[in-house]
């Protein structure tokens, strides 16, 4: 499968990044979002050091205007788009009964708002390629562990748009991938709202995966039409027991509540 332009956002920094050098180094076009035009740049640098063509498009993809402008990019000077990739989102660490509504609106515009809506604003140039839409979903999004309610409603509403586009876009020959990574090693948990001052969650026996690992699974996904994704043993293993022993995951999760309530 040809790779030939591919749009990305969260692209300064993490997976995103990695996902940009990734693609580079199989000749691509990446065309890069973010709010930090500077740290794009940067990414830009590296992506034509890496054999690809970076075009930078920095932006807030919960503005209806930045979502536009950004994929008008890849349509107007490449011509086409073969892959969006919805990797920008943020972390909510937090009770449950302490969650502010506001807050999780705006956790739910960035993580579910956005790539629903550019999803919807690729499919007729992604038809004409045959192309794939790319959703980084996470671990949360199949299990919900303490203090990550908010931020596993988003990825659970993902993972349920994501299936349904799945088989709505099936017919135009798009695919939709999803992707479920566990902990990697990025500034995600240090960016994430945290409502009780508390650090990020990392449960007990998770290994950090690094970004280039969960973004080459990711490129191999792509190329080879998989549906889902998890892209370590941890995350498999928690979405088996979540689904095939759910008494045994309550336990679990009730303990880890209590630990962190002492």
């Amino acid at each position: 499968m040809s790779i030939k332009v591919v749009a990305i956002t969260g692209a300064s920094t993490g997976i995103g990044r990695a996902l940009a050098l990734a693609w580079a180094k199989r000749g691509a076009c990446v065309v890069l979002n973010a709010r930090s035009e500077s740290a794009l740049g940067d990414v830009a640098r590296e992506v034509k050091s890496a054999g690809g063509e970076a075009l930078i498009e920095p932006g807030d993809v919960t503005r209806e205007e930045d979502r536009v402008r950004f994929l008008q990019r890849a349509k107007l000077e490449k011509g086409r788009l073969d892959v969006l990739v919805n990797n920008a989102g943020r972390g909510y660490y937090g009770t449950s009964r302490t969650i502010e509504l506001a807050d999780l609106e705006a956790i739910f515009q960035l993580n579910v708002f956005a790539p629903l809506r550019l999803a919807q604003l690729a499919v007729d140039a992604l038809t004409r390629t045959s192309g794939t839409i790319v959703m980084m979903s996470s671990v949360a999004g199949v299990v919900a562990a303490p203090r990550l309610g908010a931020y596993a409603a988003s990825k659970f509403a993902l993972e349920a748009l994501s299936m349904s586009l799945r088989a709505e876009l099936r017919s135009a020959g798009i695919k939709v991938v999803v992707i479920r990574p566990g902990p990697v090693d990025t500034d995600f948990r240090a960016n994430s709202v945290t409502t009780d001052g508390q650090p990020g969650v990392r449960p007990p026996g998770a290994k950090v995966q690094t970004p280039e690992d969960v973004a080459e699974q990711t490129v191999r996904a792509v190329s080879r039409g998989t549906a889902v994704v998890e892209t370590s043993a941890f995350v498999k293993l928690a979405s088996a027991v979540s689904r095939h022993a759910p008494g045994a995951f309550r336990l679990v999760t009730s303990v880890m509540a209590a630990k962190k309530s002492e």
